[in-house]
């Protein structure tokens, strides 16, 4: 077998030219096709990341409430229900949130607005919001004032240290109202949420909606997204029929919609890529034997079976299959863990289309290591498939004739 070895890959590089060529198709299908799919996989995990900071990946509310998210279907935040949630494991964070709508006003203007009570230390390891903090600071859990959007801030005309009016409906069709001190104003990605987020502490918005003690939902973070299902099919069972327990591609189905047909083209524009490289290499590799007609009849007469020259020509595809790989890899590793950590920043229409699904405007590469044993085994498949047209012209090879 080692002889074989040796002669096929010395074999490979009789023809210089022919085989580098080969191998540089086979290059570039794996770097076109894993930089496409990791770009692809990159920006929807973005957009999962994004629609989770809102949503949760798995959010826990009254059976009414995500259809109207109305201020009466609320649930109490008992310490008994947090500790059967956390009694799961996988779970990693339990965020209670209590969302209710009201009108905002400054001097001047007003604003429909989605107030936010939130336990804002909690939050900030979940959704980092602290960051996007333009002026002033976030606020703490034991803050008595409020953090608003800036395009809400710029509607108003408020600023830092100003005062905000607050006015709408309370739990049980009680008055909501209040006015509060403007702490800090954030920068949010969605231009329409930019324009209509007030967030508070957690004890404020229940004293603000008169629901004591009362929130619209847990928001649910896990430590592996992949057991989504599993987490939340056995938060149905523990908590039984009050709640209704929803996971984020429940909550947001467009993001999934959006990474099928993501995958649909990546599936046709892959297929056509490696259909073009592999009817490529079938020609190369046919050619290869044909050229070498004499050459196998030789190899016959002085004794070698067909098998073992059969066993020549598999080895020499797969040697090319793996030189590409190699190849490949050595260009895409670097270029995609450089691309992950430096994201390209989009301006124009580019960006404001990212900015209006709550995505932050950039290009950035996922980091998925399963693509490379994915596209090396699609690989390995399209040359073992070029490898069964010269397998069979040898195993139809007369070795009589050839030699005339």
């Amino acid at each position: 077998m080692k002889q074989l070895f040796k002669l096929a890959w010395r074999n490979i590089w009789r023809k210089r030219r022919r085989s580098v060529i080969a191998i540089v198709s086979v290059a570039f299908a794996v770097i076109i096709s894993i930089s496409l799919r990791s770009l692809m996989l990159g920006n929807y995990d973005k957009m999962v990341e994004a629609g989770v900071k809102n949503s949760g990946y798995i959010q826990i509310h009254f059976k009414n409430y995500w259809k109207d998210k109305s201020i009466n279907d609320l649930i109490e935040n008992s310490p008994q229900t947090i500790s059967t949630i956390s009694a799961i494991n996988g779970i990693t964070q339990i965020m209670p949130r209590l969302q209710n709508f009201a009108l905002a006003a400054g001097e001047n203007t007003s604003k429909a607005v989605i107030v936010n009570g939130i336990q804002p230390n909690e939050e900030n390891s979940f959704t980092n919001i602290n960051k996007r903090i333009i002026q002033g600071s976030f606020i703490k859990n034991n803050s008595k004032g409020v953090a608003i959007s800036e395009g809400l801030a710029k509607h108003l005309k408020l600023k830092v240290n100003d005062t905000l009016v607050l006015i709408g409906q309370g739990y049980h069709a009680t008055i909501a109202s209040g006015k509060y001190t403007i702490e800090g104003i954030v920068k949010l990605p969605n231009p329409q949420m930019n324009l209509m987020n007030v967030y508070m502490p957690l004890p404020i918005a229940q004293e603000f909606a008169s629901a004591q003690n009362m929130i619209s939902a847990y928001l649910i973070n896990l430590n592996d997204n992949k057991n989504i299902n599993t987490i939340a099919g056995q938060l149905k069972i523990n908590l039984g029929n009050e709640f209704e327990i929803m996971t984020w591609e429940e909550m947001l189905p467009e993001i999934k919609n959006s990474q099928k047909i993501d995958t649909t083209i990546f599936t046709m524009l892959a297929s056509c890529l490696y259909l073009i490289i592999g009817m490529g290499l079938i020609g190369t590799i046919l050619m290869m034997a044909i050229e070498r007609k004499k050459e196998f009849a030789i190899l016959q007469a002085i004794g070698l079976q067909k098998s073992q020259i059969q066993t020549v020509i598999l080895i020499e595809s797969v040697l090319l299959g793996i030189v590409g790989i190699i190849l490949a890899f050595t260009i895409t590793i670097p270029f995609i863990l450089y691309m992950n950590a430096n994201p390209i920043p989009l301006t124009g229409d580019s960006g404001k289309s990212f900015e209006a699904m709550g995505v932050e405007p950039s290009l950035q590469l996922g980091v998925k290591p399963y693509l490379f044993g994915l596209m090396a085994s699609i690989v390995f498949a399209i040359m073992l498939l070029a490898t069964l047209f010269p397998i069979l012209f040898v195993k139809r090879l007369k070795t009589s004739e050839a030699l005339k």
